[in-house]
């Protein structure tokens, strides 16, 4: 009798354990299903892993300066090409700024935009709407007027969408933003997504591209640039040529600080991790600390890959405080894994992801390294290359990721895709510069694309 009862506990205990498994299994699968990565990313080795193989370009470095270094000239210029902004005709509304009780100077400057503007003389008068603007952000008149500007003037209805959103955000009820962005929402809406359409259009002739042409070298290259804009976002100071020389040969730079040595060389080792994690599963916590380690372990070894235990401040905007931090990541880390972020297109989800853990401010320093890591790894994942925000478009970034904490996120949204299309480019340029088959026919299809 004994025995029996010994049995069926036995059985129970074993059948209890594997409906616990097979839950387990239904929750992983259920809630952080993923695409498979039992496959190469195309756009994988794009992170050299063998440094002394990747590295060797032929010649000494103490040689190299711009004209010798025609590839890399050549794919920096090509980088610097901003892309153009999109827009719609409609008619502008002109209204009396001295009834919505803007003060003298704001009046008086508009008063002066509008009589430019209907002089014809619209340069002056677009430097009057951003003067007004700027000594008036906050008045939703002004940026409703700047935004009908815009739009009929210089036919941008992109910006002066975002504008009529900056209105709204100041004054809910302005019914002239109201009815103004009630009819440029969509036009926008259908704009952003012809530019994913574009960009993945360009992706996939880079994926036939590379099949044909010589790649090794514009991969080189751009390795470089990668490194150079990402720690240059940052005020780090060393030249391509600079950065290359230490990563090449392991010594340091006459002139340049431990600081900016540290960076490049923790942001080299981040990268490689990063490849490390393409063909995993999941992207959680572990993995976060994981590249914030590697970035920061040369530059503060004490505080890389913790979490910040004290109030920091970056400009107007406030990050939560420390002690919500770890709850804070672990529903990041959820939301990265979720099918809600796998149903975004990737370029969306990857910018998204970029700025909630910017928003977040998880690390007293290296979080904007951080959060590009991220953001290049989902597309790296996703077959995209990685892209790289240059350091002349600084400026454009934060105020991106300004008005993202406004509680806009489609101009950071539309910045990243901006600079994935740039990335493309560059490296169609890059594959073209370097056809093997040199075809005439080749070359007009990527300058025509």
């Amino acid at each position: 009798m004994n025995f029996l009862v010994i049995l069926i506990s036995i059985l129970l205990s074993v059948i209890c354990v594997l409906l616990a498994l097979l839950q387990h299994y239904y929750f992983i699968t259920k809630f952080y299903k993923k695409p498979s990565s039992k496959y190469a990313p195309e756009f994988e080795d794009l992170i050299p892993s063998d440094r002394k193989n990747l590295y060797e370009l032929g010649y000494p470095i103490q040689n190299l300066n711009q004209d010798e270094d025609s590839v890399l000239n050549y794919l920096t210029s090509a980088l610097k090409s901003q892309p153009k902004k999109i827009s719609e005709n409609i008619n502008i509304i002109s209204q009396n700024p001295k009834k919505m009780g803007i003060d003298t100077e704001v009046y008086n400057v508009l008063q002066a935009a509008l009589a430019f503007k209907s002089a014809g003389k619209n340069n002056k008068a677009m430097k009057l709407f951003e003067h007004a603007s700027a000594i008036a952000p906050d008045n939703a008149d002004v940026l409703n007027w700047y935004g009908e500007f815009l739009e009929q003037q210089h036919h941008d209805i992109v910006t002066a969408d975002e504008l009529y959103f900056k209105a709204l955000t100041h004054c809910p009820n302005h019914e002239a933003a109201l009815s103004n962005r009630e009819r440029t929402a969509p036009v926008v809406d259908r704009l952003d997504y012809l530019l994913f359409k574009t960009i993945d259009n360009k992706k996939d002739y880079l994926k036939d591209r590379m099949k044909l042409d010589n790649f090794d070298s514009v991969k080189k290259q751009a390795y470089y640039l990668h490194i150079y804009h990402t720690v240059g976002i940052e005020g780090n100071t060393m030249t391509v040529e600079q950065l290359r020389y230490v990563l090449e040969t392991g010594h340091v730079v006459s002139g340049k600080s431990i600081m900016e040595h540290n960076e490049i060389l923790g942001l080299e080792k981040a990268m490689q991790y990063v490849k490390l994690l393409i063909r995993t599963d999941y992207i959680g916590v572990t993995e976060i600390l994981g590249i914030h380690r590697r970035v920061m372990g040369h530059v503060d070894p004490i505080k890389s890959g913790v979490f910040r235990d004290e109030k920091v401040f970056i400009g107007s905007h406030i990050p939560p405080p420390h002690e919500e931090i770890p709850a804070l990541m672990e529903n990041y880390a959820e939301w990265l894994n979720s099918e809600e972020a796998h149903s975004m297109h990737p370029v969306r989800y990857a910018a998204i992801a970029h700025y909630k853990l910017v928003d977040i401010h998880p690390f007293v320093d290296g979080n904007g390294r951080t959060s590009r890591l991220i953001m290049n790894l989902i597309l790296l994942k996703a077959g995209y290359p990685p892209v790289m925000i240059l350091k002349e478009q600084r400026e454009q970034y934060y105020q991106a990721l300004k008005t993202a904490n406004m509680g806009d996120v489609r101009p950071f949204v539309r910045f990243v895709a901006h600079c994935t299309l740039q990335i493309l480019d560059m490296y169609i340029y890059g594959t073209r510069f370097l056809s093997i088959d040199g075809s005439s026919e080749a070359e007009n299809h990527v300058i025509h694309y």
